[in-house]
């Protein structure tokens, strides 16, 4: 997964299509866990690009726009839009779950 470093990357690269991007922190133990659970996640997902924020080197401002107050969350972005997110670290059955209901189909 890469990492958005910039406001402008973050909007540039959540634009178009379906795209996920997890708000995490190196710090954070539950962050590393849904790394890994995302790591097997990710191949079933060849039609969402995926992305990841350390919430301690990002823009604060775009930490205050999402209302990211705990991490791990996933935000699904949908052309441009937040269509829904989820906070915590799930399953990967949980975390596949809640990708295919919120992706816009193609």
């Amino acid at each position: 997964m890469q990492y958005i470093k910039t406001r402008e990357e973050f909007e540039n690269l959540t634009r178009t299509g379906n795209v996920i991007v997890q708000f995490s922190a190196t710090w954070c133990g539950p962050c590393k866990t849904l790394t890994k659970t995302m790591e097997n996640v990710i191949p079933d997902q060849s039609d969402v690009s995926f992305y990841k924020i350390d919430i301690d080197s990002m823009d604060k401002s775009i930490l205050q726009e999402y209302n990211i107050r705990s991490v791990p969350r996933l935000i699904v972005f949908v052309n441009g839009d937040d269509k829904a997110e989820m906070i915590g670290s799930k399953s990967q059955s949980e975390v596949t779950d809640f990708i295919n209901k919120h992706k816009e189909a193609r």
